[in-house]
């Protein structure tokens, strides 16, 4: 193993927000992070991926890339020439996790990450990697890893076999179930508090029973809390408010232990940070973009058929989650209808209605990102045409069943592209505006360069 002063650990806080810990912290609910803040850190806000979907915003910062590189879009994706929707797992992702850079486990995948430090790796290390999105089902690699969201199944999803047989011991849960949230409240805040408590005792035991040099580990509880009681977070009249400041309390408390214990491991001289892959902030209303290009003349659907196959000829675009559009362009799909001569008009018109589209007074989009302008790297031509990203508010969905343009379900809490938060060392200077790719090269500066020796 190496010196215990290039170590790194990374605990992942899905969907905390940068706006809201800070308040959280300001007023005294967490003094864990603030502990933690007094003692040479800094709390940045992040932007995420763009979409600001988990499954992207995770794989572009365990991969230090985007998604032109990785190749990860958003949690379902079509097969290559067809209207069918599949997973992407993690035998998708195209670029190496730092894990498979610095455990020499690749497997033939490269990037620009990895073409950048590929000579300063002298020897394998070892990593834990602990309930990160998009990493189902479990490639095996230099050190343990169980898969975060989505994990069907634990074992699939463990590797290696001795670290499934741990947690399957403890009764570790890979998710809650979320259902609860709407049919039984007190049942979902039950298993949240007991996922929580499972994610640190498994999070424990890994950081003093393995041997790594990477340590990365997320809770998922917050993301899931929030989906469903955001408006919760600062209403003090709300039924839900207390609850939902004693399962921070709580985090605080499983973080505070974790950066104790590392420094300790490492006698202060390791690199720690806290981060998140997206923000949060309340739900006003669901916009469902497909139902939208149907009222516009753009996309023409035969309800007989599931899904995206119930694409007809004549559609000049469609959506899918979240807040992606592509133009159904000949020979890119089976009912193709835009000539390639046309889709650039088509890619502008799309864009300006977009950008048009209000509710009660108020624009819906912030901003329309044509592909090029976003993603770069040989897995940006089977990327979308346009990314939306939409005011705070507005949840674009893509969903194919609704009637009508706004509405609301089950969700009082949506994801932030701008409002990721990271906490780093203060001697770390971003140089701008903190990017979530930008943290593997932090993460690998620290593992794997190595200071000059004086003579």
């Amino acid at each position: 193993m190496q010196d215990q002063k290039t170590k790194c650990m990374v605990i992942g806080l899905d969907g905390v927000s940068q706006t809201l810990l800070s308040d959280y912290i300001e007023k005294g609910y967490l003094p864990g992070f603030k502990n933690i803040l007094d003692s040479g850190f800094r709390l940045h806000q992040m932007d995420a991926s763009i979409p600001d979907v988990s499954s992207t915003s995770w794989t572009s910062f365990m991969t230090g890339v985007n998604p032109g590189e990785h190749g990860i879009f958003g949690f379902m994706d079509l097969r290559p020439g067809t209207y069918k929707m599949f997973f992407p797992s993690s035998k998708d992702v195209k670029a190496p996790a730092i894990w498979e850079i610095i455990g020499q486990t690749s497997g033939g995948k490269g990037s620009t990450l990895h073409d950048k430090y590929r000579e300063g790796i002298r020897r394998p290390l070892k990593s834990v990697v602990l309930n990160i999105p998009q990493t189902y089902p479990a490639l095996p690699l230099n050190g343990v890893l169980t898969a975060g969201f989505v994990c069907p199944d634990l074992k699939n999803g463990t590797y290696p076999e001795s670290a499934y047989n741990y947690l399957k011991s403890i009764g570790y849960l890979s998710d809650v179930d979320a259902q609860k949230a709407v049919e039984d409240r007190d049942a979902f805040f039950d298993e949240l508090f007991l996922a929580l408590d499972r994610r640190a005792e498994a999070f424990e035991h890994f950081m003093d029973n393995s041997e790594w040099d990477l340590f990365v580990s997320v809770i998922t509880e917050t993301d899931r809390l929030h989906h469903f009681f955001f408006d919760a977070a600062r209403d003090e009249k709300n039924p839900v408010n207390k609850t939902f400041i004693s399962f921070y309390k709580k985090m605080d408390e499983v973080i505070g232990r974790l950066y104790a214990r590392f420094m300790e491991i490492t006698g202060g001289q390791g690199l720690f940070i806290t981060m998140s892959d997206h923000g949060f902030t309340v739900l006003e209303k669901e916009v469902y973009v497909n139902s939208w290009l149907r009222e516009e003349g753009l996309l023409k659907i035969n309800a007989v058929r599931d899904y995206y196959e119930g694409i007809e000829f004549g559609t000049k675009a469609f959506a899918m989650d979240p807040s992606r559009f592509y133009v159904n362009a000949e020979g890119r799909y089976p009912a193709g209808s835009v000539k390639g001569s046309d889709k650039k008009a088509v890619v502008a018109d799309l864009k300006d209605r977009l950008l048009s589209l209000e509710y009660d007074g108020r624009h819906v989009i912030k901003a329309v990102y044509g592909n090029a302008e976003i993603y770069n790297g040989p897995a940006a031509a089977s990327g979308p045409d346009l990314v939306c990203v939409a005011n705070d508010g507005f949840d674009l969905k893509g969903t194919l069943k609704k009637e009508g343009v706004f509405g609301k379900g089950n969700f009082s809490g949506m994801h932030t592209r701008h409002d990721a938060h990271c906490i780093l060392p203060a001697s770390i200077e971003p140089g701008g505006r903190l990017h979530i790719e930008a943290l593997a090269g932090f993460m690998l500066d620290k593992l794997l360069i190595q200071k000059p020796q004086r003579r």
